[in-house]
């Protein structure tokens, strides 16, 4: 291979990829919005999910971008497992019009009249409009003539290299020989991170008349496996449910490969023996197009049958402890037909996440530094266990309750509704972390004082003890409120005789100590509506069943 080959090779990859960056880049930016729409509305049914992965990776030609920004949706709940793998199978379909656009276009029409004036054009707007979706659409026309540019100059080169090179050296056959280049071909994309990278190399390469078509075709399978390693390295210490997108990515791929094997030799002997029979075949690029297209199809075909059992199979891998403890364990819908019994339930979830939020809070104001990400993930299993909670009483709200239990149901309900506000106020202690280090040692101290004093309400067992006394739940939240009055006093004291070097942190003291006692508040509240709905079902009852019973929504208001 002489140096011109060589550097003609770099050269043409380096066109190819930087043209797939800009025109992927400036499609996503024109299309913003309309890819995060689709995501979030056309991926309800399979058939809308594969055609939004199909239609948005043939639009902005990288499958990696699709396959991020779904893996992406799923790390924020805004999509579903069982919707977003609909999305990644239509995405991996929708990657191979790649190999249709280099075929029909970049071999068969004269490039320099298509890329140059694509540039040309394609930088006039994006200079004219920066910052605009002009610009951005711009950008993606002058990436398109790049693009092409780049296979033009892989061609040439490919031809180049054929030329001084026998081709008995990449010619063979059998299982080794093709896994050598299916190697090849996943590696190349594993380090461009973009399948349409190997594939264009595999296209120009077999067009060149440098390798064969079956060899060709082994580097095609290989492409498609090495573009799942994008979605892997996206979900590193991502959810769960993210990791079982990716690894939805990965057996599809997979699956298509060991497909793409095994028809593979069925493929090109129908190929010969239609060449034999003097049929007009399509060009060797486009040969392999079809092929790419072919397997992926029959991957897709089987796995719509195996679908549904994929997804519970994905469902019970990657669990982690956050999901573990998220899962109701004492919720039992066999039981909303026993509303007495399911009240019991209810209020043994309901003991259970308040030690999950207090537990995890008093930990938190320990030490934020050290609990941040750990109370994240607790706030996590908050929302996912209150979810439980409120559906599992919407449900029983529903049954015809006994008398005395649509009281306790209220008093549930408004106890989760004072843990909520726990967690809400929580979310903005991060905001003092930082200046409080820098507060006068005077009012830190006894800032400090009143946080300790929280610490150990909040770790009390006494909260989750059902004969707790209420005098004492009251005179808790009474010294709490007395404690804030004269911690508040002693500020504004020291301020006005001028005791404080740092007066600007004053104002941060006095939001921390009310944003402690909010928490101090709803975390007495919390234990208060737990021991009413407790004394509720302990009165003796008539059980006669009432004609109906208030919803959740009827029964919860602010206090």
């Amino acid at each position: 291979m002489s140096i011109e080959s060589a550097t003609g090779l770099l050269g043409g990859l380096g066109l190819f990829l930087v043209g797939m960056w800009l025109m992927t880049e400036g499609l996503k930016v024109a299309a913003g919005p309309s890819l995060k729409r689709i995501l979030e509305s056309w991926t309800d049914t399979r058939v809308k999910g594969l055609a939004a992965g199909f239609a948005l990776t043939a639009l902005v030609q990288s499958s990696s971008a699709v396959t991020v920004t779904a893996i992406g949706f799923v790390n924020a709940g805004i999509l579903t497992l069982g919707h977003a793998v609909w999305v990644i199978f239509g995405s991996a379909v929708g990657t191979t019009m790649t190999g249709w656009i280099v075929s029909a276009v970049g071999f068969n029409v004269d490039i320099k009249f298509l890329a140059l004036p694509a540039i040309g054009i394609g930088m006039i707007l994006r200079l004219s409009a920066p910052g605009q979706s002009r610009g951005a659409i711009g950008e993606a026309i002058a990436g398109f003539g790049i693009f092409f540019l780049g296979v033009s100059v892989l061609k040439d080169a490919f031809e180049g290299v054929a030329a001084g090179v026998h081709i008995e050296a990449f010619s063979g056959t059998g299982f080794f020989h093709y896994l050598a280049f299916v190697m090849a071909g996943f590696a190349i994309t594993a380090m461009a991170q973009s399948s349409s990278a190997s594939i264009a190399v595999a296209l120009s390469a077999v067009s060149g008349g440098l390798i064969g078509l079956e060899t060709g075709a082994a580097m095609v399978i290989g492409a498609n496996i090495g573009t799942t390693v994008t979605g892997i390295l996206a979900v590193i210490n991502a959810t769960s449910n993210a990791k079982r997108v990716a690894a939805s990515h990965f057996i599809f791929n997979f699956l298509s490969a060991t497909i793409a094997f095994l028809i593979m030799p069925l493929f090109f002997f129908g190929r010969a023996w239609m060449d034999t029979a003097g049929w007009a075949l399509p060009g060797p690029a486009m040969t392999l197009a079809i092929f790419h297209t072919s397997f992926n199809v029959l991957g897709l075909l089987v796995v719509w049958v195996w679908a549904d059992r994929l997804i519970v199979w994905l469902g019970g891998r990657f669990v982690s402890q956050e999901e573990n403890e998220a899962r109701p364990q004492h919720l039992d819908r066999t039981l909303v037909d026993m509303p007495p019994l399911a009240v019991e339930s209810l209020m043994m979830e309901m003991r259970r996440l308040g030690r999950i939020v207090f537990e995890g809070g008093s930990a938190y104001l320990r030490e934020p530094s050290q609990y941040e990400t750990q109370l994240r993930r607790r706030f996590v299993v908050f929302e996912t266990l209150a979810d439980s909670i409120r559906e599992y009483a919407a449900a029983l709200s529903e049954s015809r309750l006994s008398s005395g239990l649509p009281d306790a149901l209220a008093h549930l309900l408004r106890a989760l509704q004072h843990c909520n506000a726990v967690v809400h106020e929580l979310r903005n202690v991060t905001s003092f972390v930082a200046t409080e280090s820098r507060m006068p040692s005077i009012v830190r101290e006894r800032v400090e004082t009143y946080r300790t004093a929280l610490i150990d309400l909040m770790n009390d067992g006494r909260l989750f003890d059902e004969q707790a006394d209420v005098e004492w739940l009251n005179a808790q939240g009474k010294e709490f409120e007395a404690n804030y009055q004269s911690t508040k006093q002693f500020i504004l004291s020291a301020a006005s005789r001028g005791d404080l070097e740092y007066l600007a942190y004053l104002d941060d003291a006095m939001r921390e100590t009310d944003l402690l006692r909010r928490i101090a508040h709803h975390t007495v509240r919390w234990a208060t509506r737990f021991k009413a709905a407790r004394d509720v079902l302990a009165v003796p009852v008539d059980t006669a069943p009432q004609e109906s019973a208030p919803a959740p929504t009827e029964v919860v208001r602010n206090e």
